[in-house]
């Protein structure tokens, strides 16, 4: 990584460029940055609006980049050790599906786990390819389903020699990785494609003692979703490629379904949240790993509960030995408590536990690990 290089950020730059130019528009979007919608500006910040912008030669253009946009693409790309990356506007829905696009078309098969994000799923009714199931074992004791046995995968692979590709997740939902250098090798060696959906895995590039990335594990294609763990805005994301994919077809597949309106909004975010991962990410995931590991040690003291985390940056709480008299109406009481009384939100709750995804430190996610 070329440390110099990844301390610019050549959207954030030309838009902070562009506003001190002071320009009269008379171009989209309609609220004349926030002139003609005054409450909109006073939600989000006359700034906010200032910078909320149509494409334009000194801003460059996302469906056909050539100056500032590319050059951030191109950082991207040595950020996280890819060949090539391209700026996704559409959330990690539309780079899960450009990858499949890219490699499927009617009637083609491709090996996917059955815990898969509906995005896949409906790339397939895109593009009409054939879905090859591979159903993860489950824990019973978490309630939670695992990855992908590595046999299990080799035995569609056989069954099914003629599948194009091979979709991993890395990881699931709640952070559990599938040996995906061994599925690589071996997808490889059957000429098959593998595609990572790395929506939960922006960390895995910039953290050390973690479970391989896609990109460095040998996938032929990553769909990182930067707003989920990475700082940039909602919506915003990273579609990878390593050297054996073509690059300008892979951006005519994105073109297809990406809008020609970009957000210069998510884009700089995009754009400056690199930045900060390329130059502090490793320093900060250790410390969320390490305030991860302080949460599951002192809740695991309190008694009837159960902290764990599959991967470092996860706190996953589950109950134990209720104290209520109905362990369900217990559990709904917690999860009640959490939201309401504690005024904390989490990121998603299942039937037998709440999953609390840290992702950067801060003095008040540590005050309030440290206060539970």
């Amino acid at each position: 990584m070329d440390y110099e290089r990844q301390q610019h950020a050549p959207i954030y730059e030309a838009l902070e460029r562009f506003r001190k130019k002071r320009v009269v528009p008379f171009d989209v979007p309609g609220h004349k940055r926030g002139r003609g919608n005054p409450e909109l500006a006073q939600l989000l910040g006359e700034k906010c609006v200032g910078l909320d912008v149509n494409s334009m030669k000194p801003l460059d253009n996302l469906c056909h980049p050539v100056s500032v946009i590319r050059e951030a693409e191109e950082l991207a790309a040595d950020a996280f050790g890819a060949a090539h990356a391209f700026l996704m506007v559409g959330g990690t829905t539309s780079a899960v599906q450009s990858m499949i696009l890219s490699v499927c078309k009617a009637g083609d098969k491709i090996i996917l786990p059955r815990n898969v994000h509906k995005s896949a799923i409906n790339a397939l009714v895109l593009c009409g390819a054939i879905p090859v199931y591979v159903n993860p074992e489950v824990n019973a004791q978490l309630g939670i389903s695992l990855g992908m046995e590595v046999s299990q995968v080799e035995k569609a692979m056989d069954e099914n020699p003629d599948a194009v590709a091979v979709l991993v997740n890395n990881p699931t939902y709640y952070g559990i990785c599938s040996d995906l250098r061994t599925i690589v090798k071996k997808a490889h060696a059957r000429g098959m494609k593998v595609l990572a959906d790395e929506a939960h895995g922006t960390h895995l590039y910039f953290g050390r003692n973690l479970p391989v990335s896609g990109m460095a594990a040998g996938a032929d294609m990553a769909a990182v979703s930067m707003h989920k763990s990475g700082g940039s805005l909602t919506q915003s994301s990273l579609l990878l490629l390593n050297k054996s994919m073509n690059a300008e077809k892979v951006r005519q597949i994105i073109n297809l379904t990406q809008t020609t309106s970009a957000s210069y909004l998510l884009l700089s975010s995009l754009d400056i949240s690199r930045r900060n991962l390329a130059l502090r990410g490793e320093e900060s995931f250790e410390k969320v790993a390490g305030m991860a590991q302080y949460a599951r040690e002192e809740i695991n003291e309190i008694g009837g509960y159960y902290a764990y985390g599959m991967e470092p940056v996860f706190l996953i709480l589950m109950l134990q030995n209720s104290p209520f008299i109905h362990w369900e109406m217990g559990w709904q009481v917690l999860k009640f408590m959490i939201f309401s009384e504690m005024n904390m939100i989490f990121r998603s709750s299942l039937e037998i536990s709440v999953i609390f995804w840290l992702t950067f430190p801060s003095e008040t996610g540590f005050r309030i690990l440290r206060d539970w």
